[in-house]
């Protein structure tokens, strides 16, 4: 099996995993559902919706098996790079998809703060300062930047923060996603203040 094709593999079985949580979430009312994770902004995915995207991803799988079993290194490749180029061409500021679903719940809401009295003049709250981007232990210097870069460009393309892992993981000569997300947690603070300042 070939780096691609092991990374493939593992792409539509966390996928699988995902459309199998989402079908458990069908019963959940409205409140439940959104607490059951913190969602990117989108339309709730119905039955049918779900059962398309299972058995699109049951076909992909037994294709990528099918090719890997040739000895057809080129078919995983080019999976990922058309899943690459969905993600920077055709997938932007789209509300109907699947996001992925883990068993990870939502973070619970701060309470909301009281309002001021109303003769006093509200100033507003300084931002505060960004934080320098810090090198993550155990990645060179070069290879955290690279990773914060990429952070940077697809948020300010759209993207949600807890998309950016698996995006980035996927790109060529990127570290393993959970070296992705160590570096992204470590400099989030420098990544989310740069983002605001890039174009979008």
């Amino acid at each position: 099996m070939s780096a691609a094709d092991k990374r493939v593999a593992e792409l539509l079985d966390r996928w699988l995993a995902s459309v199998d949580l989402h079908a458990r979430y069908l019963d959940l009312d409205d409140a439940a559902y959104a607490r059951a994770q913190d969602w990117p902004r989108h339309q709730r995915p119905t039955r049918w919706v779900l059962e398309l995207a299972r058995t699109r991803l049951l076909e992909l799988k037994r294709h990528v098996a099918e090719r890997e079993a040739r000895g057809d290194a080129t078919f995983a490749e080019a999976l990922e790079l058309m899943s690459f180029l969905t993600t920077l061409l055709g997938s932007e500021h789209i509300e109907r998809f699947i996001p992925l679903a883990t068993m990870k719940p939502a973070a619970p809401q701060p309470a909301a703060p009281r309002p001021r009295s109303p003769t006093r003049p509200q100033r507003k709250p300084q931002p505060p300062p960004a934080e320098p981007a810090s090198v993550a232990p155990g990645f060179p210097e070069k290879v955290t930047a690279t990773v914060i870069a990429d952070a940077v460009r697809f948020l300010a393309w759209g993207r949600e923060w807890p998309q950016l892992a698996g995006l980035i993981a996927r790109l060529a000569d990127r570290p393993a996603e959970e070296d992705v997300l160590k570096i992204l947690r470590r400099n989030r603070a420098a990544i989310e203040a740069l983002a605001k300042r890039t174009p979008r």
